[in-house]
């Protein structure tokens, strides 16, 4: 063994730490083990990304759950890699390209791919590199990117599997269109932002008449589009009108008055202007009456051939602008009103969304989707928290088709190829030579790319090599949780189901674990905007990597929204270093060259069965909480144990023995102590596994525990595993509800911790009068007193504080410690204030409504705080008996 420094200083072990376990390739799966497989897909972060608190927190719950697994036997494999990300680091090019004054069309496709490929060579790696500052166990032998080799192959034969079933096809449909990327983009993508804007209502004339029909709109340029204007068939003021036409203004067009139930009657005028190829209601409409669709934009936004030519060329913006003018000149515009509305908002680029009719590739979800529902209402698939079970099917059940092509040039390009002779489409997992209609070799390529989901639908399998049966695939498919966040839950985790159901005829993982939301104190989720984020590379140089691993997880309650701030993670470094200070006041106690003995269990004192069935109880629930995924509950159950139960309590009580010249229980207690202590390093090295590293090295050997390599391969705690002692265990617990009883009625009282009391005991029965007796040099030491007397028939001598607990009185004569009448209206005041709470409470729970309509859960908190309350209560009264 080696001393500790007398600090933990993170920077002097992590990087020492991380590099011996990677040279060790500790983290390596190995499918030839023998052991029992336990996978982990690693969501794979864009490659234009940094490490966020978002990041931090979720990948820290998968490295525990593979360290924790690892520690308990399995083969565990967390598969690690990285997402081509087509739009966001297209946008990234482009932005560098831009500084030079350049387009990607000045450099042509491959020219402008090669730029992708550098960029991504230089930073694609930023991430991963911080994945291993922040200690993440991954397999990095299994490395993987979304554009390598292995997963184009499989992206190249999903699609034309399903291209040849017919579940791919390409149709021109309205989708959300980004002016700014010139690109389609998932309505997964879009964002709706509630902004201020305006209703602009004008009239159009009913060709051969003089009467007019008022129309309302948000977007008054998309009325160059227009194609029909509808009302709702039982509309009286309009049924004379349906079937006659609208002359549209600047257009000449003739468009026709139709009827149609989609039309609310009291909403606005009664009168919708049906654009089809720029609204996707109006699209809906125009389907069903057959309406021609007039796309009038180009991709940049601005305004096509289509239009008249006074508005050709101009941006959307500026042509709102210019139609309301034009309108105003032919007396049409009738008035404007402020109208605060949702706006769609592409989350890549931020620019406005623009309906628009385009030709697109499709993949047909209803036949997919089935499987992925009924795995779900089965329980086949469970979600955690379950409440995101409902809102994966709503989505299933109501599944339209994905559009999966993006007009971009970093991505998989569609293996489509056209021939230019009788335009019709090929595929093939060669790319082909000659068309497979007319056999002519006159064929291009498609330009658009997949959508990067299309490759991260297959990450459950292509990284081990689908679409081949590899024994890889075969071992490790399907996985066992999935670890995301819920916003993802349709782009991703559902679609990964579905593909997996297809192509393996199983679900991808049993498990789906929804992150929690990390915010600010305010409840605002952290972004760039608000400047709100914390960055957990910072934290970690400020506090350390597990005290941002411990703290992260310890404020991630399942489900919840997280409200972090920096000054948190001064918890997790207080931890660590509370840990570490124990240890090295018990290392303190072993020769360099002493050996621990084993602990001999008939030989022990209370405290130290008490700390062992405490090391067994946290144990099984540390490891009930891993298995039901609330990680910040077996976090809470470390941290109680090692600060309250090792730390407060067992070391202080064992300092006697340590001490004292009775070799015999300087050894036990010793042992039980090492032994716990290495018990509690193992439990937390999941969580915090450098600092426990660094002390598990250090410390001696104890012949009941395996002795690896390293902390990280050592077995993992089982309660089974563990001597118990439950009656033990309770009579301590009520010596400690002793001890603090008469130092809470001290605190209270305001005596100075260093003056010794002396305590008379009135216990309800023989055995716990025993274990007072045989505890009292315990007692007198926690407590400070200088005396200590129990019966079972004690009584108040009069004008002494009281310390009620289970099972017993404590009597403390304070007549010269205390001014009596000062502590006497204390109290006075604190029971009229704890009889009015009371009372509230038994009136809620009086009240028939509040107990039929509140939760089990709240029922339950309230009636047990009723009765802490009233505890309080009996204490203050039985010490105002006493003082008066």
């Amino acid at each position: 063994m080696k001393n500790l420094d007398s600090k933990y200083d993170p920077s002097q072990y992590e990087s020492k730490w991380y590099d011996y376990w990677i040279e060790n390739d500790f983290f390596s799966s190995n499918k030839d083990s023998g052991k029992e497989p336990y996978t982990v897909i690693m969501p794979p972060p864009n490659v234009t990304s940094q490490l966020h608190m978002g990041h931090g927190t979720g990948y820290t719950m998968q490295d525990i759950l593979i360290r924790w697994k690892r520690m308990c036997g399995y083969d565990a494999c967390w598969l690690p890699g990285t997402d081509h990300a087509g739009i966001a680091t297209q946008m990234m090019v482009e932005k560098d390209l831009a500084k030079e004054g350049k387009t990607r069309k000045d450099l042509g496709r491959v020219e402008f791919e090669k730029r992708l490929w550098a960029w991504k060579d230089k930073y694609g790696d930023m991430i991963v590199n911080q994945f291993k500052t922040m200690g993440f166990s991954c397999d990095w032998k299994r490395l993987a990117f979304t554009m390598d080799p292995e997963p184009s192959l499989a992206v190249r034969k999903i699609f034309v599997d399903l291209y040849n079933e017919g579940l791919i096809y390409r149709g021109e449909r309205l989708v959300n269109w980004d002016s700014t990327l010139k690109t389609a983009i998932s309505d997964d993508e879009v964002e709706n932002k509630e902004l201020p804007g305006h209703l602009w209502y004008f009239n159009y004339q009913i060709d051969g008449t003089n009467d007019v029909l008022e129309i309302a709109t948000t977007r008054p340029e998309t009325m160059l589009g227009d194609t029909a204007v509808a009302v709702n068939p039982d509309d009286e003021r309009y049924k004379p009108f349906v079937g006659k036409n609208i002359k549209l203004p600047f257009c000449g067009r003739l468009i026709p008055i139709i009827a149609d139930s989609y039309v609310k009657a009291e909403f606005g005028t009664g009168c919708v202007k049906i654009t089809p190829a720029h609204d996707p209601n109006d699209f809906e409409i125009g389907k069903r009456h057959n309406l021609p669709m007039i796309n009038i934009m180009n991709e940049d936004g601005t305004l096509n051939d289509f239009v008249p030519e006074q508005f050709r060329g101009m941006d959307r913006f500026v042509a709102r602008k210019a139609v309301l003018k034009e309108l105003k000149n032919l007396a049409l515009f009738v008035k404007e009103e402020s109208h605060k509305h949702a706006v769609p908002h592409s989350e890549r680029s931020k620019d406005i969304i623009e309906p628009r009719l385009s030709k697109q590739w499709y993949v047909k979800m209803k036949s997919l989707a089935d499987p992925a529902v009924a795995a779900a209402k089965s329980d086949e698939l469970s979600f955690h928290p379950a409440l995101w079970k409902k809102t994966y099917l709503h989505w299933l059940e109501n599944i339209q088709d994905w559009c999966i092509s993006r007009q971009l040039w970093w991505g998989h390009r569609i293996p489509i190829w056209y021939c230019k002779d009788c335009d019709e489409a090929t595929t093939g997992m060669e790319d082909p030579t000659q068309c497979g209609s007319c056999n002519s070799n006159n064929l291009v390529q498609d330009e658009d790319v997949l959508d990067t989901w299309f490759s991260s639908w297959l990450w459950p399998l292509s990284p081990f090599g689908w679409p081949e049966e590899t024994p890889d695939l075969k071992h490790y498919y399907p996985s066992n949780v999935l670890v995301t966040a819920p916003e993802i839950i349709f782009q991703w985790v559902a679609r990964m189901v579905m593909i997996g159901i297809k192509i393996k005829k199983e679900i991808p993982f049993s498990d789906v674990f929804l992150t929690a939301t990390v915010c600010d104190k305010k409840g605002r989720k952290f972004s760039k905007t608000l400047g709100n984020g914390i960055d957990p590379m910072d934290v970690a140089k400020k506090y350390g990597t597990d005290a941002v691993r411990f703290t992260a997880v310890h404020l991630a309650p399942l489900g919840a929204r997280i409200k972090m701030a920096e000054e948190d993670f001064d918890m997790g470094g207080r931890f660590i270093n509370k840990l570490w200070n124990a240890s090295r006041f018990l290392f303190q106690f072993v020769d360099a060259n002493q050996k621990i003995p084993p602990i001999d269990y008939d030989a022990l004192d209370l405290p130290s069965k008490w700390l062992l069935e405490e090391f067994a109880k946290t144990t099984e629930s540390v490891n009930k909480g891993l298995t039901t995924y609330r990680m910040n509950d077996s976090i809470h159950e470390l941290y109680q144990f090692i600060w309250g139960s090792f730390c407060d309590w067992s070391i202080e009580t064992a300092k006697t023995n340590l001490s004292g010249k009775d070799q015999s229980k300087k050894d036990q207690t010793l042992s039980v102590l090492v032994y716990v202590l290495e018990g509690a390093l193992r439990l937390a090295s999941p969580i915090i596994p450098f600092v426990t590293e660094e002390i598990w090295s250090s410390m001696p050997v104890h012949p009941q525990w395996d002795r690896p390599k390293s902390l990280v391969i050592a077995q993992y705690p089982q309660a089974a595993d563990l001597q118990r002692y439950p009656k033990e265990h309770e009579r301590w617990v009520r010596i400690q509800d002793l001890v603090t009883g008469i130092r809470s009625a001290r605190a209270q009282a305001e005596i100075a911790p260093k003056e010794k009391l002396q305590v008379l005991v009135c216990a309800e029965n023989a055995d716990l009068l025993q274990a007072i007796q045989d505890s009292s040099s315990d007692i007198m030491k926690l407590a400070n007193l200088s005396k200590i007397d129990a019966s079972t028939n004690m009584k108040s001598p009069g004008s002494c504080l009281v310390a009620v607990g289970n099972g017993f009185e404590a009597f403390i004569p304070a007549g010269d410690l205390i001014d009596v009448q000062k502590e006497i209206a204390r109290l006075d005041i604190e029971s009229q204030r704890l009889a009015k709470i009371i009372k509230g409470i038994e009136g809620k729970l009086g009240n028939k409504n509040f107990v039929d309509r509140a939760p089990e859960e709240v029922i339950t908190q309230t009636r047990e705080q009723l009765q802490n309350l009233k505890s309080q209560l009996n204490g203050i009264d039985k010490n105002l008996s006493s003082l008066k």
